[in-house]
């Protein structure tokens, strides 16, 4: 695998995940569980650090509209983890923001 892997990945997980929810298009049941199989596989693999921290961002948004709390602590992990790595504030907004959505997810379920 190479760094074209990581690009091809994260162009899917754009199409099945992303770009439907900006044109107002709630993605299918099944789009959305392929774009988190994909980004898990993509972070599992280690091949998502061949991303600028922008794209990985993107590539980790399943995560973040995933209806677990599992996917939403996985999205948290990720945003603080590119937080530190690369000094971006901007990370630190999107690992508040799963934090929210996880803490909101527990109260509905409780």
């Amino acid at each position: 695998m190479t760094s074209g892997f990581a690009e091809a990945v994260l162009a899917e997980i754009l199409r099945l995940d992303v770009f439907p929810r900006l044109i107002g298009i709630e993605p299918t049941r099944a789009d959305r569980n392929e774009a988190l199989a994909l980004a898990t596989e993509l972070v599992a693999s280690g091949y998502d650090k061949n991303l600028a921290p922008i794209l990985r961002a993107c590539a980790f948004l399943p995560f973040l509209h995933g209806e677990t709390a599992l996917d939403l602590e996985r999205a948290a992990a990720l945003f603080a983890g590119l937080r530190r790595e690369s000094g971006d504030d901007i990370y630190a907004i999107a690992h508040d923001h799963a934090r929210r959505m996880g803490d909101a997810l527990a109260v509905r379920k409780s």
